[in-house]
């Protein structure tokens, strides 16, 4: 199944718009780079095909470093695949790598033991054998840093599906590491979340998807309204939301005045996809109102990190 996705995904889909949002958060002059060891390092980083050991398991991942970050120090993006899936299938589905290029990011795409991801009361073997992707992720990030020159007030994560709630727990859980998240078709799977500060997230969901519901949750998760109300008490919103982007079938909710920013995008009649990625019929309608990947590296770009208020 895998194969035949990538071979279907190397036909392109029609461009979808991107959006960049205006936040309080922008209004603030960005964090200064702070360079990471990397930047002193005389070797360029090994990029393609790579393994770490991380809790006595063999972890492998993929690195892109293209030109345009090679002098940093660059934004580090991670971007989790869905379960039962790949690095490679998330590298290509997302098509971040060309996006990531024009904006001098580096993205890594890490493998899930088990292609799982353990995001708390999700999923498959690596959920189930308990096992430390919190550790893997920060050894990963601490990896890269000592060999590619990043931007350590730029590192951020993305995912799908049970990489989307992956993401989320970096955010509870690695605040001091990860600047943002933008988790797509995920909800927030942890018993607590108790972030050392409040995390900017901008989120994508279906309302249609069959996997992770809009409106009630199943299969032991949490609704995607939950999730955002979870996340507008923690960042300490206030109870009123503008729209900030409606085009087609997407429409982009902003809470408003937010200790971090809390951005929900939500697809009408959306599935389990990626807005602006390939459409796969059998995954749900996938929007082609609004580009995920351009829209949440903006995102990233806009929202380093900051100290706790």
């Amino acid at each position: 199944m895998r194969s035949f996705l990538l071979v279907l995904l190397c036909s392109c889909a029609a461009a979808a718009p991107s959006v960049r949002f205006t936040t309080d958060a922008t209004m603030i002059p960005p964090p200064p780079p702070r360079p990471s060891a990397g930047c002193a390092a005389s070797v360029a980083a090994v990029q393609g095909d790579r393994t770490l050991t991380s809790g006595g398991r063999t972890r492998r991942f993929r690195l892109v470093v293209p030109e345009s970050a090679a002098k940093g120090p660059a934004p580090l993006v991670l971007n989790l695949h869905g379960l039962v899936e790949s690095a490679q299938l998330q590298q290509t589905y997302s098509g971040m790598d060309a996006q990531a290029a024009a904006r001098g990011m580096v993205t890594v795409y890490p493998q899930g033991a088990g292609n799982s991801w353990n995001a708390g009361s999700c999923c498959g073997r690596a959920q189930a054998e308990g096992v430390d992707d919190v550790r893997f992720l920060r050894e990963l990030v601490r990896e890269i840093e000592s060999e590619a020159c990043i931007d350590r007030n730029r590192v951020h994560a993305t995912g799908m599906s049970n990489g989307a709630m992956m993401a989320y727990r970096l955010a509870c859980e690695a605040s001091e590491i990860f600047a943002a998240v933008a988790p797509v078709d995920g909800v927030e799977a942890v018993p607590r979340c108790t972030p050392r500060r409040p995390v900017p997230v901008l989120s994508f969901n279906g309302t249609s998807d069959l996997l992770v519901r809009w409106e009630s949750g199943s299969f032991g998760l949490g609704s995607v309204k939950e999730t955002a109300a979870t996340l507008r008490r923690r960042n300490r919103c206030s109870a009123a939301l503008r729209v900030v982007y409606q085009h087609g079938d997407a429409v982009c909710e902003s809470a408003v005045a937010c200790a971090a920013p809390v951005i929900g995008c939500r697809i009408e009649g959306g599935g389990h996809t990626w807005p602006g990625a390939q459409a796969f019929p059998f995954l749900g309608h996938t929007s082609g109102d609004l580009d995920a990947t351009a829209t949440m590296l903006d995102f990233f770009l806009d929202h380093g990190m900051t100290a706790a208020p």
